[in-house]
């Protein structure tokens, strides 16, 4: 039988967050997670109900028309951003391949809870929610800065330098974490904490959100 991927939804934007922001990219959303809201009860992401459930030939067919929508067309380089949810539970050899035979580069952004083949994709994004987490090396660490404003494994210096400790990325950023009950982004405390931390630490925006895109 052939596999089913349970995806929530796929839209063209400019990514927004990290090094590679502002890269005009195609984001394929899968639906589920293996931390959930207890783990996250500030994630900004509805990853719970999957809108589609499709075959390989009709995920294609979903970012191909998303992409002539958005670009034009399948234009040889276009990021394909790979998220969720946590989008190393579906993402495949197959669905790699066939993707990268259509001219995309492949972002993937997971939580780092499980371990990822990097060969399937040619950016790993790394943004753990778990003080232990076992993806250690990648493209990039962001970490969401929970600071004062909430529960989390992120509420000062010591506790990133703690868990970045043993990582190999190519670029090290912290976020601040949006809560709009305590005021949204926490960006005071980001700023600070970063420039406690020193290099290769860079604060990273959520551009998006500030552009009023998707």
């Amino acid at each position: 039988m052939a596999r089913k991927y349970a995806i929530k939804e796929v839209f063209a934007t400019l990514q927004g967050e990290g090094a590679q922001a502002g890269s005009p990219a195609v984001f394929l959303r899968f639906a589920g997670c293996n931390l959930g809201y207890d783990v996250c009860p500030w994630c900004d992401t509805d990853w719970v109900k999957a809108e589609y459930t499709l075959d390989l030939e009709g995920t294609l067919a979903l970012v191909r028309q998303v992409a002539e929508e958005g670009f034009g067309g399948e234009v040889p380089g276009l990021l394909l951003v790979a998220t969720g949810g946590e989008p190393s539970l579906q993402f495949d050899r197959p669905l790699s391949d066939a993707l990268r035979a259509r001219g995309y580069r492949i972002s993937m952004e997971s939580n780092g809870s499980r371990p990822v083949d990097r060969s399937l994709v040619d950016w790993l994004t790394v943004s753990p929610k778990q003080p232990e987490f076992a993806q250690k090396d990648g493209d990039e660490l962001k970490l969401l800065f929970t600071g004062t404003s909430t529960a989390g494994i992120t509420p000062n210096a010591d506790a990133v330098r703690r868990i970045a400790s043993e990582t190999r990325f190519g670029h090290y950023f912290l976020q601040a974490v949006d809560v709009p009950a305590v005021g949204g982004p926490n960006y005071g405390e980001v700023i600070h904490t970063v420039m406690q931390l020193g290099p290769p630490w860079r604060l990273s925006v959520q551009t998006h959100k500030v552009a009023g895109i998707p």
